[in-house]
């Protein structure tokens, strides 16, 4: 057995390629890859982001044969936000054929990653991967990885009609000013999951604003829509719908980005303002020529679960969050 570990500017492009457009499972880390051309399409982002951070993104090979790719990434908007150095393992791809051979190879790369990540000072290093993929599951239970959060996905078919879901007395408009402050406010008294409340070091109040501050990004930065559900003049929640700007450019396809996207004020729990905002946007996708679109709920979230069960949405799969914690702080 020969494995050996390099950069991924000393690997073989073709074969590196094929490995990225023969991996099966699809990534969590946006918009899904459901095709061929997005298989494409993602392995020329995984080639730019290589190009423009050399040293980060490794590759295994047994004999010649690729088995396994994956790049070290810092994930900015997490680590500056939270003052914290947290990383994740990004772009990843591995052949899916249960040979032997591949536990190795996962483990050498994934702690050359975590070896990486500590000589950087990260704190907590993060991947997702999909729940199916048991080889490289038990390589990052190996290396160190612990389960963190999962994930419910789902198609929703673009062809559905879901009027039946809106709320005759819910207005659905633009965000005003004062909208972001509901959405604050929402997100602190309302009970949702996020990986980032069971470490220590991460600020409650800091996590809280992130999530919030995503909604006026994406409103101010104009990359999607931002939904507002109004009754009788009061806040009862907000959506986000974004369809991938990126993808559109280069590909033409019509690809919606799974990005953190609704929240209810706490006097619209069970009256059906999810269902109603996610039929509305459902409009909106529409419209815009989008064929199908892909939901997420946290694993934990049964209203949710339940309520794409009424909407008869097709299961995509599930994703597994895992989390290394690599250093403590103070």
């Amino acid at each position: 057995m020969s494995i050996k570990i390099i950069e991924w500017q000393d690997a073989d492009l073709e074969e590196l390629r094929v490995l990225y457009l023969h991996f099966p499972y699809p990534p969590y880390f946006g918009s899904p890859i459901i095709n061929e051309r997005l298989q494409a399409y993602r392995f020329r982002c995984v080639q730019r982001a290589a190009e423009a951070s050399p040293g980060t993104l490794f590759v295994v090979a047994n004999k010649g044969k690729i088995l396994c790719a994956a790049q070290l990434r810092r994930i900015a908007h997490l680590s500056d936000h939270l003052g914290i150095e947290v990383a994740s393992i990004a772009n990843e791809a591995f052949v899916c054929d249960n040979e032997a051979v591949n536990a190795q190879a996962f483990s050498m790369l994934l702690q050359n990653l975590a070896e990486s990540a500590n000589r950087k000072k990260v704190a907590f290093l993060t991947v997702s991967s999909a729940s199916s993929c048991h080889q490289w599951i038990r390589a990052l239970e190996d290396t160190g990885f612990r389960y963190a959060d999962g994930f419910c996905h789902a198609i929703e078919d673009m062809t559905n009609d879901y009027n039946h879901l809106l709320l005759n007395d819910m207005i659905v408009r633009d965000p005003i000013e004062s909208d972001f402050k509901e959405i604050l406010f929402s997100f602190d008294n309302v009970p949702f999951s996020s990986y980032l409340f069971l470490e220590r070091e991460f600020e409650r109040k800091k996590v809280v604003s992130l999530y919030a501050n995503r909604y006026r990004e994406v409103y101010e930065s104009k990359s999607g829509k931002v939904f507002i559900g109004v009754i009788d003049g009061m806040f009862m929640g907000a959506l986000n719908g974004i369809i991938d700007p990126d993808i559109l450019a280069e590909t033409g396809m019509i690809v919606n980005h799974l990005s953190q996207g609704i929240i209810l004020h706490p006097r619209a729990l069970g009256k059906g303002v999810a269902l109603g905002l996610i039929a509305f946007r459902h409009n909106w996708y529409r419209e815009m020529g989008m064929p199908y679109c892909y939901q997420g709920a946290n694993i934990n979230n049964i209203p949710m679960i339940r309520g794409f069960q009424k909407m008869k949405v097709k299961h995509a799969g599930i994703e597994i969050k895992m989390i290394l914690r690599l250093r403590n702080q103070g």
